[in-house]
């Protein structure tokens, strides 16, 4: 890897080379699996990567609860069937087809860089367990951007540009010929290329962009960092491509209240894990409300017709949880003051302010159901690491929904390349990841977007370097 990276201490910026066989706007997931596909199909391209924050990985590296890959052949038809599901019938049928024939594809290629993804576990709107991510260290979002940099730093024909701020893609005679972008706000500059892979995001942290397309969307709060802006949308269309279901912006059930700061507008997210772990959600009230292994769009829209918006996640402390926890940050967050540790029923419903004896009443009722395998009075079936009795020793959080995901963006076809309304390719242009859109619908489901990054990034690769 060739790094150009900006320092403010620098006295002049680098020499930034001029020609690439392919450029890739964004070095999240999507953009770095884009960058070792098109290298090992073919070895002399010259890729470079233009990321216009100071590092690599942008939203890919908060990732938490894991990636999807079917269990193995058998599951691939349940694995799409539960996407498509998932999407309330607006998802492109041969995009979900792809990524779930190619999801173990997209596992072995992780594996292949040393990512350990041995932890296995079920999320919400899922059949069967699914969802992958590792077993200690880092959350599994940073664990595979740290095995894909370490990759790309030994291949000497990809180049790393940060701080680069694309401005506009250039065009001739209708394909792709080059990307203009800038460092400082005094430069500019061009590289010539006939292949542009957009992996640029999402735009779930631009509030303008939020209320524009998904009206009301930009009065939650967000667990995207500030560089989820949707550059790769006005980028695109420039080039006349068509745009697909902007308006459908994911709520995430979990995002932490800060009980320090309760409106701030930038969360931290209590993973999906932690309920697909066995956490369980309650109201102000004290009593559950709904299936916590439901979609994300039912969690939350449940939540939201609870008293007040919010939630209470209580996680029963037991061997197998804290083992099927270990990489998911709880004692960062306890650590933070955004989760507690309760070691009595008396204490946790002191600290929700709740009757003691309603939350008794409703964990025995979850007991019981789990006991039978249910299902219980919301249709949960699921009873991941259920307690055999009333627990008294627990982790509480508080949370709400919050903006997470964009499920529309860049309309693409099965190869990746972007289309316009009219259904014909732009010449040149690719996109892949969460500046595209079609595949999730109205809802993604959790551990779908690493293997979307994973999937979709590779075969944009593959199609870019075709013709080269």
């Amino acid at each position: 890897m060739v790094a150009y990276f900006f320092s403010q201490d620098a006295a002049e910026l680098p020499a930034y080379p001029t020609t690439a066989d392919i450029v890739i706007v964004g070095a999240g997931l999507a953009g770095m699996s884009a960058a070792l596909e098109a290298v090992a199909v073919r070895p002399d391209a010259h890729i470079i990567l233009l990321e216009k924050e100071d590092r690599l990985g942008g939203n890919s590296a908060k990732a938490s609860s894991g990636i999807n890959a079917a269990r193995d052949g058998d599951d691939i038809e349940l694995y799409n069937d539960d996407t498509v599901r998932s999407g309330g019938g607006f998802s492109d049928v041969g995009l979900v087809h792809r990524l779930a024939t190619q999801s173990l594809d997209g596992l072995e290629f992780l594996k292949d860089k040393g990512v350990d993804l041995s932890v296995l576990c079920q999320l919400g709107g899922h059949s069967a367990e699914r969802t992958r991510r590792n077993q200690s260290g880092p959350n599994v979002g940073t664990h595979i951007i740290l095995a894909l940099k370490k990759a790309i730093e030994a291949i000497d024909s990809i180049d790393v540009i940060n701080h680069a701020r694309v401005t506009s893609l250039e065009q001739e005679a209708g394909a792709v010929s080059g990307v203009k972008f800038t460092v400082t706000p005094e430069s500019s500059f061009t590289i010539a290329t006939r292949r542009v892979i957009l992996a640029t995001g999402g735009y779930s942290a631009n509030p303008a962009l939020l209320k524009e397309l998904a009206p009301g969307m930009e009065e939650f709060a967000t667990t995207n960092g500030a560089w989820a802006t949707g550059d790769g949308l006005q980028l695109a269309t420039d080039l006349g491509a068509a745009l697909i279901h902007t308006d459908k912006v994911q709520l995430h059930p979990t995002g932490f209240i800060d009980p320090k700061d309760r409106t701030k507008r930038t969360r931290f997210l209590a993973p999906e894990a932690l309920r697909g772990a066995g956490g369980l959600l309650f109201n102000t009230d004290g009593r559950r409300f709904v299936n916590e292994l439901a979609t994300r769009k039912v969690v939350s829209e449940a939540i939201l017709a609870q008293p007040h918006k919010r939630s209470f996640l209580v996680l029963p402390i037991t061997e197998a949880v804290t083992k099927a926890t270990g990489a998911l940050g709880l004692f960062f967050y306890e650590k933070i003051g955004l989760v507690s540790h309760k070691t009595s029923l008396a204490d946790l419903a002191a600290h929700m302010e709740v009757d003691e004896s309603v939350l008794q009443t409703e964990l025995e009722h979850y007991v019981e159901a789990a006991a039978t395998h249910g299902p219980d009075a919301f249709g949960k079936t699921v009873f991941p690491n259920a307690p055999a009795a009333v627990p008294s020793d627990v982790y509480l959080l508080e949370i709400e929904p919050v903006v997470h995901y964009c499920m529309g963006g860049v309309q693409i076809n099965e190869d990746t390349q972007v289309v316009t309304a009219e259904g014909a390719v732009v010449e040149g242009l690719f996109a892949a990841g969460e500046v595209s859109g079609g595949l999730h619908g109205q809802n993604r489901l959790g551990g779908n977007s690493l293997a979307e990054c994973v999937v979709f990034g590779r075969v944009a690769g593959q199609a870019a370097v075709k013709g080269l």
